[in-house]
């Protein structure tokens, strides 16, 4: 064989052997078949513009958010700032919560950055990840043990981790995510059960309503445990009712669509949540959702409506749930017109829904702004958007002296805390990148 021969076959040889290398790096390393995701458009610039004016500053706040709360590969949960004494040291939480985690993760897919994304997701699988498969809540800078977890919190990884699985992850990752979907979700696709708590008088022997196709809807008894029970006097005594349910506003709807168009949970398990969370509005006059549900030895559903206090309704929760279906296009707009209505009577985001009153009372959710004004953007509702901005614009840094500025902050004791979950929610739904 001549040299000009012995050249062309090891050019051949070379071509095929980096043939080969491309094909096992896509195959192992990258994701070749995406899958086919779908997401809620939350409109455009118009929403920056109307954010801009209450000083919300999405790419300035971006600035603050990673030079006080990232760490490493993370984003700390919290830091308090320095206060007026000399004693009143800056304090960083010293927690990671997998949340955070998530809500870290989509900003960098949004983005497009390819190499952080891949750090986080490392990082997470390396530190959260339990030897079953399943991601513990929040992981401790000191070292501090905790291996607990919750729906929520596999939820928002798992919803994160498909979106990374989709852009930049390998076999090993559609590995993980299989095995969080069997540990998240039965056969036919629908939320396993955890252990939880709900608030509930102790004369009452029906707290729930059991729901059934001819009467999909609770009554008042149904909800509050009888027509014997008295549910206005605050000095009723209650106690706590444990059981094993779901929590209605873990229920991501898009998330889970997503899952069964790409066939990782059971055919029908879409509609068929979608009814469990639909049908858990507590009444046509009553624009709020039962907290969680069980399903009983017979198939029935029953809805527990109370959480932290009896003969109430949580708002916080509830308006997640209305996100929930918002993202979906499932939300009636009766229901939101009512919230929206007590929304604006009230001045702001009050916590409970007393059924017995039919008002909302209780102390300020400060944290679920950013709910609201997720579900005014999907509502396509420049006016609820533009009035939530407003009532958050109070709690954005302004100081041009501040190293915190455009962050928005909460008041603690004459301090001031810097959450990582709300600034980063707030960064994302202005941009309008994700609809988390």
């Amino acid at each position: 064989m001549n040299n000009r021969s012995k050249t062309i076959v090891g050019i051949a040889v070379a071509a095929l052997l980096v043939f080969v290398l491309y094909i096992v790096y896509v195959n192992v390393f990258v994701n070749k078949h995406r899958y086919k995701l779908e997401h809620r458009e939350t409109g455009g610039q118009e929403y920056r513009n109307i954010a801009a004016e209450s000083s919300i500053m999405p790419s300035y706040m971006w600035r603050r958010i990673k030079d006080m709360l990232i760490d490493g590969d993370y984003i700390m949960s919290d830091h308090l700032m320095e206060g007026r004494l000399a004693t009143q040291t800056a304090e960083s939480s010293g927690k990671y919560y997998l949340t955070d985690q998530s809500l870290l993760l989509l900003k960098y897919l949004a983005e497009g950055d390819r190499g952080s994304s891949r750090s986080l997701v490392k990082a997470v699988n390396r530190d959260f990840r339990n030897d079953d498969g399943s991601y513990r809540g929040v992981l401790y800078k000191d070292g501090t043990e905790d291996k607990s977890y919750s729906n929520s919190d596999e939820m928002s990884f798992l919803e994160a981790y498909v979106e990374y699985y989709s852009a930049y992850g390998s076999k090993e990752d559609l590995e993980n995510i299989n095995k969080l979907v069997s540990l998240l979700f039965d056969g036919n696709g629908e939320m396993k059960p955890e252990k939880l708590r709900s608030a509930v008088y102790v004369s009452s022997d029906n707290v729930s309503g059991e729901i059934s196709d001819d009467a999909p809807v609770p009554s008042f008894d149904h909800i509050y445990g009888g027509e014997d029970v008295t549910v206005s006097g605050s000095s009723e005594q209650s106690e706590i009712f444990e059981f094993e349910g779901v929590r209605i506003c873990d229920i991501n709807l898009e998330l889970i669509k997503n899952l069964e168009n790409n066939g990782l949970i059971a055919a029908g398990a879409f509609d068929r949540m979608s009814r469990i969370v639909k049908e858990s509005v507590a009444s046509e006059d009553i624009p709020y959702y039962a907290y969680a549900y069980r399903r009983n030895e017979d198939g029935s559903i029953t809805y527990n409506y109370s959480y932290g206090r009896a003969a109430s309704i949580s708002v916080e929760l509830s308006l997640r749930t209305m996100v929930n279906l918002a993202r979906t296009g499932q939300l009636d707009q009766g229901i939101y017109n009512m919230f929206k209505l007590n929304m604006i009577n009230d001045g702001y985001l009050t916590s409970n829904y007393y059924i017995a009153t039919g008002r909302t009372g209780g102390t300020e959710l400060a944290g679920s702004y950013c709910d609201a004004l997720l579900l005014a953007r999907l509502q396509e509702d420049e006016e609820l958007y533009g009035t939530v901005c407003r009532i958050m614009s109070v709690r954005i840094a302004t100081s041009k002296k501040s190293k915190a500025i455009y962050m928005v902050f909460r008041e603690e004791d004459g301090r001031y805390r810097f959450y990582a979950g709300e600034n980063l929610r707030l960064f994302l739904i202005t941009k309008g990148m994700f609809a988390v």
